[in-house]
């Protein structure tokens, strides 16, 4: 276990946020990751000997063009400057007049990122995930759907496929309304988006089963209350869809399509299936989005995250890299004692802070300390 300490500004978030790209291949938040490298190359490599971490970062300079090459063991982005300044032609880290390439390598062979995805299992908790109860559905559809990535290939591949399926439907539905095409051309990719459609709503009310009882374990864990923590989703297929078998979850979608033509037609999209789906987060069968406090959507957001690390390691028969940022200054000494009880039994955690004082006193035994300061890290003696 990693204890990162260092005042707030500092980069400890985007340290952590840069180490979880390397499990989904793509940051949690809608930010580029070209916003994430503020570390020079000199810096991450004695970053990655203080905090244990198997990566490796080079600088490349090539003729009168500078590139700048952050190369880790799963992960590397490739970047070449497009215009220089003279301000500018000493620095290694200058992001913004460059122009980005993502590249995976797997033990030096390059993959693509839907094929690294689950390469390397991590958890991820920030101040930012309690937009999983108080955000968007999109937040909530994306959480799924890069949770069961991790793990399932299958899955991944039905949602690249369906959502490339929308898109195509979506703009036959309004060349339908303008009179250039004919409903019945609507059929074979109906077919495909039933079929694709099905499997993901099976899969994730299958996993909103699973997370929800896991949920709720750790809930109890964590509030003195006792309250009942449950998830539920939620989809026009069916009240509860995770009830039926995907055969049934299909015919039913298929049906709801054949109602909708005239409403998708006259809209201009698809206004049934997975994509417009949710789940919601309740504590004694209320809403939390309605009536959490910010406490009660602290901890029921915790309570779901570590139940996202104990479905990682069941389904994969491997610990997870866990990564928390600053979960401890929010929280009671009872609290705190709990939460570091459970994330003690994982082999791999990175927690930051900003006060080493909301760390539990019997925490620092076994334990490496990093300060960062600037975008430099240095292990603490």
């Amino acid at each position: 276990m990693t204890i990162i300490h260092g005042n707030n500004g500092n980069g400890k978030s985007n340290l952590l946020e840069a180490i979880y790209i390397l499990s989904v291949g793509k940051s949690q938040r809608a930010i580029n990751d070209k916003d994430l490298l503020i570390f020079n190359p000199k810096t991450l490599n004695a970053a990655n000997e203080a905090l244990g971490i198997h990566t490796k970062v080079s600088a490349n300079v090539e003729g009168s063009h500078e590139s700048t090459k952050l190369q880790y063991d799963l992960f590397e982005i490739d970047s070449k400057k497009q215009e220089e300044t003279p301000q500018q032609s000493n620095s290694t880290n200058h992001i913004k007049k460059k122009s980005l390439k993502k590249l995976v390598r797997v033990n030096g062979i390059q993959r693509k990122i839907s094929e690294f995805v689950g390469e390397m299992n991590a958890v991820l908790f920030t101040v930012q995930d309690l937009e999983l109860i108080y955000g968007s559905p999109k937040i909530r559809r994306r959480y799924l759907d890069v949770l069961i990535s991790q793990h399932n290939r299958e899955y991944l591949m039905a949602l690249q496929r369906y959502q490339k399926t929308v898109l195509q439907r979506n703009h036959l539905l309004r060349s339908i309304k303008t009179g250039i095409s004919r409903v019945g051309e609507l059929n074979p990719w109906d077919h495909n988006l039933v079929i694709d459609g099905g499997y993901i709503i099976f899969t994730r009310s299958k996993l909103i089963q699973q997370l929800s009882k896991l949920s709720l374990s750790q809930h109890h864990l964590l509030s003195p209350l006792k309250e009942n923590l449950n998830l539920v989703y939620m989809s026009d297929i069916e009240e509860q869809p995770s009830e039926s078998d995907q055969s049934n979850i299909s015919r039913i979608l298929k049906q709801k399509l054949s109602a909708r033509i005239s409403t998708d037609v006259n809209k201009g999209f698809t206004s049934v299936g997975p994509h417009r789906d949710d789940f919601k987060i309740t504590i004694d069968k209320m809403d939390c989005s309605r009536f959490a406090s910010r406490g009660q959507g602290r901890v029921a957001t915790l309570s779901l995250k570590l139940a996202e690390a104990q479905y990682l390691s069941d389904t994969r028969g491997e610990n997870p890299l866990i990564l928390l940022d600053d979960v401890f200054s929010e929280l009671d000494s009872i609290r705190r004692d709990k939460v570091w009880k459970v994330v003690s039994d994982y082999q791999q955690s990175l927690i930051t802070t900003s006060n080493m004082k909301d760390i539990p006193n019997n925490g620092t035994l076994s334990m490496k300390i990093c300060r960062i300061v600037d975008g430099s890290i240095d292990e603490v003696d």
